[in-house]
C-alpha cells in the first residue's frame, strides 16, 4: 500500500513536471500582421537641447585698478557658463592677473577680487561654485613684458582653466 502511494505520488510529480516544462510556440497569423512600412513614427514628447560647445576664449579682460566685468566678459562668461551646466562633472579654477603696476600685495588681492568676480558671475548663472576654484597671480604671471597701457591691458585678465 505504501509503494502504491508513493509511485503514485511520484508520477504525479513528474506529470506536473513535464506539463509545466513544455515549450507553447506562438503562431501569427500573417493576415492580421501589418507590415512595417505603414507604422507611424513614434512622435518625441519633448526636443533635446544641443550641448553648448567650448568657448574660444577663456580668458576675461579688466580696466585698471578693477574686478568689474564689462560686456565683453559677461558675453565670454555667458559662454562658459553654458559649457559648464552642459558638463556637470566639468571643474575650472579661475586664475586672477595683473599687470605690473602696484605693490606685489596689492596686485595678489585685486587678482583675487577678480577671480572671486568671475566664479560669482559663473554661480549666478547656474554653475555649482563647488566645481570652480580661484587663485591669484597677482603681478606674476604676465603675458607682456613691456610698458604702456597696451601691454598692461594684456595682464589685466582673470583665465578659466579646465581641470
Amino acid at each position: 500500500m505504501k509503494l502504491n502511494k508513493l509511485l503514485f505520488v511520484g508520477l504525479a510529480s513528474f506529470a506536473l513536471m513535464a506539463s509545466g516544462c513544455t515549450k507553447h510556440e506562438v503562431m501569427t497569423d500573417s493576415a492580421t500582421t501589418k507590415p512595417a512600412a505603414t507604422t507611424k513614427p513614434v512622435e518625441a514628447t519633448h526636443s533635446v537641447k544641443p550641448l553648448a560647445s567650448k568657448p574660444a576664449s577663456s580668458s576675461v579682460y579688466f580696466a585698471f585698478d578693477s574686478s568689474d566685468l564689462d560686456a565683453a566678459g559677461s558675453a565670454t562668461l555667458d559662454g562658459y557658463a553654458a559649457w559648464l551646466n552642459d558638463h556637470g562633472t566639468m571643474f575650472v579654477t579661475i586664475e586672477g592677473n595683473c599687470d605690473q603696476r602696484g605693490s606685489r600685495e596689492y596686485n595678489l588681492a585685486l587678482g583675487q577680487q577678480r577671480a572671486d568676480s568671475v566664479k560669482a558671475y559663473l554661480v549666478a548663472r547656474g554653475v555649482s561654485g563647488s566645481h570652480i576654484d580661484t587663485v591669484s597671480f597677482g603681478e606674476e604671471r604676465t603675458v607682456c613684458s613691456g610698458t604702456g597701457e597696451a601691454c598692461w591691458a594684456q595682464n589685466r585678465h582673470a583665465d578659466i582653466v579646465s581641470r
